[in-house]
């Protein structure tokens, strides 16, 4: 890695929607550690998709880890909610690792082995990407010791001293409560997502439990929904409430 002192500059950067940058108080923080934290279906995968997008389309090379999909499933799912993450895989800005776990055994033993080797292929890789996405951390998390997610996180947290960003997403039910203080402690970004029906209309709500390094104040409550032709689509309150 290069030196820190170099490298690591706070500002922000797009998210690639401007409602939602708005919102956020100019963009996600960066570099930071951001944390995605809510249950099926709240949207978390659509953010980092959206998060991808933002940031390759600046420049920005991403590295995104997901332990629910293949590479192509990926890819389509991506684009059926409207993000071409095709050109910049291409292009090179985008690596996707698909950290399946079909075939090994589902014990605390190959699941740490597996997770220690990511980490050490993660440390090897930093100097190629700018941020790190990884969906999620929580199907691991019953068959790792405390002490391997605090040494994953305490990585990520080396990652942003040197001026990268890094986004894990995790399912609350899913992972321990001294995990999770671990998880939430080492975090700048900590967005909490839920499901919330608000005037008869059902959205998805980020509730921005806290945010180091924003230019301007952002909101604490946002709300939004997931449209197949626009992507992430922030949903003014006082429309939810109609």
């Amino acid at each position: 890695m290069s030196s820190p002192a170099s490298s690591y500059s706070l500002g922000v950067v797009s998210t690639g929607n401007e409602e939602l940058d708005n919102r956020l108080g100019g963009g996600l923080p960066f570099p930071s550690l951001i944390i995605l934290e809510g249950d099926n279906g709240t949207g978390k995968t659509a953010l980092c998709d959206q998060f991808t997008y933002g940031l390759t389309s600046v420049g920005k090379k991403v590295l995104f880890i997901t332990t629910e999909n293949s590479v192509k499933n990926f890819l389509q799912q991506a684009k059926n909610i409207s993000y071409d993450l095709v050109t910049p895989y291409v292009k090179g800005l985008l690596s996707i690792i698909p950290a399946h776990l079909g075939g090994i055994r589902w014990d605390s033993e190959s699941v740490t082995e597996l997770f220690e080797l990511l980490t050490d292929f993660i440390r090897v890789r930093s100097e190629g990407f700018d941020a790190i996405i990884f969906d999620s951390l929580s199907l691991l998390t019953n068959y790792l010791p405390t002490t391997s997610i605090h040494n994953f996180m305490t990585e990520l947290r080396q990652l942003v001293k040197y001026g990268k960003l890094a986004v894990i997403t995790i399912h609350p039910k899913m992972i321990g409560e001294e995990a999770m203080r671990v998880v939430a402690a080492t975090s700048d970004v900590y967005f909490r997502l839920y499901l919330a029906e608000i005037g008869g209309r059902g959205v998805k709500v980020i509730n921005v439990v806290k945010i180091r390094g924003a230019p301007t104040l952002a909101e604490s409550t946002i709300a939004f929904d997931v449209d197949p032709a626009f992507g992430v689509k922030i949903v003014p309150l006082a429309l939810a409430k109609v």
